[in-house]
């Protein structure tokens, strides 16, 4: 029996109908009615990545506006030491170069070679010329 009473409720609830009042002003509300867009601060209606991007593009261009990417970019191409002079750069390679010329000699000599010397500006000259010459016969 409780279930013929539960479908004779139901029944009777199918023939509810709303008022024509509340029919019509439902009908506005929901057709025109729409919620004001609130208004915010433009950080905040974008999203925590777009307003990091802008952060950083603008953080980027104060860095530049300062000049600190002429300096890096200038620094590495053109290096300027302060103390170094020229003339004791050349005495310092000229020195290192006869001392590597020293070495050589002396290896020559304990090697048994009776040549002069491992290398000499004059024999090593007519040598690259020597070879040279073989290498445009080719």
């Amino acid at each position: 029996m409780k279930e013929e009473h539960i479908i004779k409720q139901l029944s009777t609830l199918k023939s509810i109908q709303p008022d024509a009042d509340f029919a019509r002003s439902a009908r506005t509300t929901i057709l025109y009615g729409s919620e004001p867009m609130p208004v915010r601060f433009f950080g905040l209606t974008q999203s925590l990545s777009t307003t990091l991007s802008i952060g950083l593009v603008v953080m980027f261009f104060v860095f530049i506006a300062l000049g600190g990417v002429a300096t890096m970019f200038r620094t590495p191409l053109s290096p300027t030491f302060q103390g170094v002079n020229e003339e004791s750069l050349a005495s310092e390679a000229g020195s290192i170069n006869q001392t590597i010329d020293a070495h050589l000699n002396e290896v020559a000599y304990l090697s048994g070679d009776q040549g002069g010397g491992l290398v000499t500006t004059a024999n090593s000259d007519e040598e690259i010329d020597l070879l040279l010459t073989q290498a445009k016969s080719y």
